[in-house]
Order: C-alpha cells, then sequence, then structure tokens
C-alpha cells in the first residue's frame, strides 16, 4: 500500500498528509504561543482550543478573494496556485518511514542536492507575489525576500553539504543510516547553523522582515485575501515540514529510534523542533533588514565556512575515513 503511487500522492507523503500536517501545525503553533503569550483564543474553544483553528481555516475559505484593479491578474492569481505545489514537491526526496522502500519516494543519490534547490526556489515565487501585485508594500516585501535569500542561501547549502562531506555520499536515505551518536556530535555546529538560516529561508522570526506588519503593512501578502491568501500560507507551513523533516534526516537519524525505526519517530524529533521555532518567534522581536545581512554575511557565513573545515578534519582524524 505504501509503495503505491496513487497512495503516496493522494493520502501519505502527499496531498491528505500535508493538509494534516498544516491544521496540525497551525493549532500546535497557536497552543505554544497562547501558553507563552497567556491568549484566551486558544485554549477555550472547542477541546484543547482545537475549533479555534478550525474557525481560523473556514474563515479564509469564505473571505472573498480579492483581485485589485492594477496588479497583473494572471501573475496575481497563478501563483498561489504555483506556490503550493513547488512546495510539495520536495516530500518525494525524504525518507519518511521504514514501511516505503527505501523509506522514500525518490531514492536518488543527489538527494541533498534535490532538496536544497527545490526549497530554494520558493523564495522566488514569493518575490513574483510582491511583483504582481503592483503595489509598494508587496513590492518592498519581495526586495527583502530575495535580500534574504541570497544571504541566508549560502550558509544553507554550506551547512547541508557537511554530513553529504562526511558520510561521502549525497543520497538522504543512506545519510540517515550512516549517521551515529559521535557523528551528530560533529555534526552539531552544521545543525545550529542550518537551524539558523532555515529560519531566514521561511521567512520565520525573528526573520520575518519581508511580510513585517509594522513597516510595510503585510509585504508580499498584502493584496492577498480569502483562498489565495490560505494557499500561500499553506505553502509556508509545508515549507516548514520539508526543511524540518530536512534537518532531522541530515542531523538527527531521521526516523531512526533508539528502540525501533518509525515514522512517529521522525514525528516526535520534527514536533520538537517545531515548538523551539515558536518558542523563538515568541520571545525575540524581528530583525532589521540591515542587522540581518550583517549578521548572515560577517557571522553566518564565515562559520559555515569554518564548519566544512571542521567537518574535513573530523572526517580524517577522528571518524578516519
Amino acid at each position: 500500500m505504501f509503495n503505491n503511487i496513487w497512495f503516496q500522492i493522494v493520502v501519505f507523503p502527499g496531498l491528505i498528509f500535508l493538509l494534516v500536517w498544516t491544521f496540525f501545525v497551525f493549532y500546535f503553533a497557536r497552543k505554544v504561543l497562547a501558553r507563552i503569550h497567556k491568549r484566551v483564543g486558544p485554549h477555550f474553544n472547542g477541546p484543547a482550543g482545537s475549533l479555534q483553528t478550525v474557525f481560523d481555516i473556514f474563515k479564509l475559505l469564505t473571505k472573498e478573494s480579492i483581485t485589485p484593479k492594477n496588479v497583473d491578474p494572471y501573475l496575481f492569481n497563478i501563483i498561489p496556485l504555483v506556490t503550493p505545489i513547488i512546495a510539495s514537491l520536495p516530500v518525494i526526496l525524504i525518507p519518511w518511514t521504514p514501511w516505503m522502500d527505501n523509506g522514500v519516494v525518490l531514492n536518488t543519490e543527489y538527494g541533498v542536492l534535490g532538496l536544497v534547490v527545490l526549497i530554494g526556489v520558493e523564495p522566488f515565487l514569493l518575490f513574483l507575489t510582491g511583483f504582481g501585485s503592483n503595489n509598494k508594500y508587496s513590492f518592498l516585501g519581495g526586495m527583502r525576500i530575495l535580500a534574504q535569500m541570497l544571504s541566508m542561501e549560502t550558509p544553507f547549502f554550506l551547512a547541508a553539504l557537511s554530513p553529504a562531506i562526511l558520510f561521502g555520499t549525497m543520497n538522504l536515505h543512506d545519510i540517515m543510516y550512516a549517521n551515529s551518536w559521535l557523528s551528530t556530535a560533529i555534526l552539531l555546529p552544521g545543525a545550529i547553523i542550518f537551524i539558523i538560516a532555515m529560519l531566514g529561508i521561511l521567512e520565520q522570526p525573528p526573520f520575518n522582515i519581508p511580510d513585517a506588519e509594522q513597516e510595510i503593512v503585510y509585504g508580499f501578502y498584502t493584496e492577498y485575501s480569502g483562498t489565495n491568501y490560505l494557499l500561500l500560507k499553506f505553502a509556508e507551513f509545508t515549507e516548514i515540514l520539508i526543511v524540518s523533516a530536512a534537518v532531522i534526516t541530515l542531523f538527527f537519524s531521521g526516523y531512526r529510534g533508539l528502540f525501533f525505526d518509525s515514522f512517529w519517530c521522525l514525528f516526535l524529533k520534527i514536533s520538537i523542533l517545531a515548538a523551539i521555532m515558536v518558542a523563538i518567534r515568541a520571545a525575540n522581536p524581528r530583525l532589521r533588514l540591515d542587522q540581518m545581512l550583517k549578521f548572515a554575511w560577517s557571522w553566518l557565513v564565515p562559520l559555515s565556512v569554518l564548519n566544512i573545515v571542521w567537518i574535513l578534519f573530523a572526517k580524517l582524524y577522528i571518524l578516519g575515513a
């Protein structure tokens, strides 16, 4: 069943799985933020506050999707359809469960490269949402996305390469099974760099500079409403799943557990990472664009290069490879 192509497209790790994940991460993020910020709705609307998320989703679905007069109508309406599809493509590269052949839909020797490339396409599409909106705030948000992407993708890519260099393969399944407690410790600096760069790639706080409400209204989202806005948020949450699963697969042994291998081991690790991301979101103010650029180029890029040097040293003198 898990190896049937239609099951993979429609159920797992396809559309239904991504929709359930979107609902879960929306609910999970609101619950954690509600506990930190003492918000009322996510605690009391329905069992464990679950209906608050349902209300929010149906509110967006029932709102009118407005196409402003001066926008590029084709670009404005096509990008929200294309973005979730592109955001969903990397699911075929990630090992999700041992019940599938090699745990992955597409087992390739270029898994790390494909993952980084597909994740890197998403910011360009979000830039086009701002460009097609013909709105100065949306355009500024789009330009900020490009600046942030160019700054964060260098350390992101170099950090993603560190397990590939250490284990001598770009196959995600092989990297996951080659990992051990010792290699996890060796890869830990790269994992930290990857997670920080990941927050920048995903435009998550404190790097939510492209959609800064207090500065540029809502950035590239400004002109979007209703279903189009919901599709863009679906793409955002899908990308959070993909990049979080990539962190766990590359640096923390994926779906492998202490006593057994299962999708639930992967899910637990992703949930812990998601809790850390939401805690960072709740506790830290947004950086300015110049602060982000200085941090990325003055600190993150040099550290990612030093991490590659450390990985080469560890491979030769600690693992003896």
